[in-house]
């Protein structure tokens, strides 16, 4: 099972991820949640995800800074949920090499498909490493 931390600042869209999703039949398990972008990099230290799922826009941190703390030092594939098809953020997410840029409201296929992709990522990068 793959290790899913999910930081999103709206209560609704995080709980709705965490409980509606069907998590095991991705071969997914959810470790942890953050509210912001602050708790997000201590979960992501605490926890050590192999995915991580989080808000571009939120308050205190946004993803993309979450993303650009943490990656060099903490082994994760990215996925970032944003309420905004903008061309700059997306082009950021990219750079530090998120593996999707799913837009609001996200769909189970649109998800299920981000995971196994992260996934295939997280393989591929403890098979590197080793």
């Amino acid at each position: 099972m793959f290790k899913v931390l999910i930081v999103e600042d709206e209560e609704m869209i995080r709980k709705g991820l965490r409980y509606t999703f069907d998590w095991n039949k991705a071969g997914c398990i959810v470790v942890g949640e953050a509210c912001n972008g602050i708790e997000g990099i201590e979960k992501i230290k605490e926890l050590d995800p192999d995915i991580l799922i989080v808000d571009i826009n939120m308050p205190i941190m946004n993803g993309i800074t979450i993303i650009e703390n943490s990656k060099d030092e903490y082994s994760y594939s990215a996925i970032v949920l944003s309420g905004y098809d903008e061309f700059n953020l997306a082009k950021q997410a990219i750079h530090l090499g998120v593996i999707e840029y799913l837009l609001k409201p996200v769909e189970n296929d649109q998800l299920f498909e981000a995971l196994e992709n992260a996934k295939k990522q997280v393989i591929k990068s403890r098979y590197y490493k080793t």
